[in-house]
């Protein structure tokens, strides 16, 4: 498994990354997805984390995208803890179980952690 590089997102990848993962999620919950529409929106949303909002490229085209989002745990005790919500996160449907989403996964959770999060719940189909 190679890629070339692990980087942010820019403006400028917007389509690309929406149509990848259409690609992605297309029939694998329920007929079509709506995952691409999740980000557009998400975007734009201030709990989104553009520092940590990731594209993976290989013989320079996008193959793979995550995203986080601020979120908190209210806890019994009445605390509200600060933690981040993962996802969706894709890989192109041909590069699926080659170790690609767990390279960008571990390069995504590595970032987290330095920015000093340290937790992260995770959404989706545990299967994958």
């Amino acid at each position: 498994m190679q890629y070339d590089t692990i980087r942010l997102e820019t403006p400028g990848d917007y389509r690309s990354v929406e149509n990848l993962v259409r690609e992605s999620f297309w029939n694998v919950y329920r007929p079509g997805c709506s995952e691409h529409y999740v980000i557009h929106v998400l975007r734009n949303d201030p709990a989104f984390v553009r520092e940590l909002d990731f594209v993976m490229e290989k013989d320079g085209r996008l193959i793979g995208q995550n995203m986080f989002m601020r979120t908190i745990i209210e806890a019994d005790d009445g605390r509200t803890v600060p933690v981040l919500t993962m996802g969706p996160i894709c890989i192109a449907p041909e590069l699926k179980r080659h170790g690609y989403g767990k390279a960008l996964l571990d390069y995504s959770l590595t970032q987290a952690a330095a920015m000093g999060f340290g937790a992260v719940l995770f959404e989706g189909n545990i299967g994958f």
